[in-house]
């Protein structure tokens, strides 16, 4: 699946300002290097429910497959953080941030949130219903992963309807993460598809430049992707 949204999709002349920075950062192809003032990076994953957790645990593991430092941590305003953007610990390592919580995500200083998003009528109400929530604060850049759909024909097809969607009615354009299947009692998924599966969405979620600095409050819990 492209990552890129058909032109007709794109967003209204009179956010034209914010459309050409999103655009630079999620719909271009080529590999943007951070600065070195925003090496220690966070990405914020807005969940339906917490047993989406597993799916960032594995993601965490897949980029650190690919050779980035990667650690997942769930969102708690109560605690301070142990991310130190000057520690030599944590000067490369990219934190995957997660939460129920539409509040706590825009407490987050990092604007790009991901959604996961169950591959189902109710799923895409309730993501949209999430989106519209950010979209009353602030206007953030979104990012969308598809949980469970039968095939890629599937997932396009629950993707679109949401991208058309938040296009329309919050003139929020969305990035296509791609898509995770359903687990397959049959073993048609093996576990090493799964596992490029999910290559895939860490080396486009890398390459949208989907991160900023990690300063925000804190967390609970510290998981090193192993």
């Amino acid at each position: 699946m492209t990552s890129q949204l058909n032109p007709a999709w794109q967003r209204r002349p009179l956010s034209s300002n914010h459309l050409a920075e999103i655009s630079a950062r999620f719909l271009s192809s080529e590999a943007r290097p951070a600065p070195a003032a925003e090496r220690c990076q966070v990405i914020s994953f807005l969940l339906e429910d917490e047993r989406q957790e597993e799916v960032v645990r594995e993601l965490a593991h897949a980029l650190a497959q690919q050779g980035q430092a990667c650690r997942w941590r769930r969102l708690g305003p109560a605690r301070t953080t142990t991310a130190d953007p000057t520690s030599a610990a944590d000067a490369n390592t990219l934190h995957l941030v997660t939460t129920t919580s539409v509040t706590d995500c825009l407490a987050q200083p990092a604007d790009p949130v991901v959604v996961l998003v169950p591959a189902s009528l109710s799923g895409l109400r309730n993501a949209y219903l999430r989106i519209k929530q950010l979209s009353a604060f602030h206007c953030p850049d979104v990012a969308v992963l598809l949980l469970g759909p039968r095939d890629q024909h599937a997932a396009w097809r629950y993707f679109r309807k949401l991208a058309v969607g938040t296009l329309r009615f919050l003139d929020i354009p969305l990035l296509n993460l791609g898509f995770l299947p359903a687990t397959d009692p049959a073993g048609q998924t093996t576990p090493e598809q799964r596992r490029q599966l999910l290559g895939r969405v860490g080396a486009r979620l890398l390459r949208s430049g989907c991160h900023r600095r990690y300063t925000g409050p804190g967390t609970t819990g510290d998981r090193q992707a192993s």
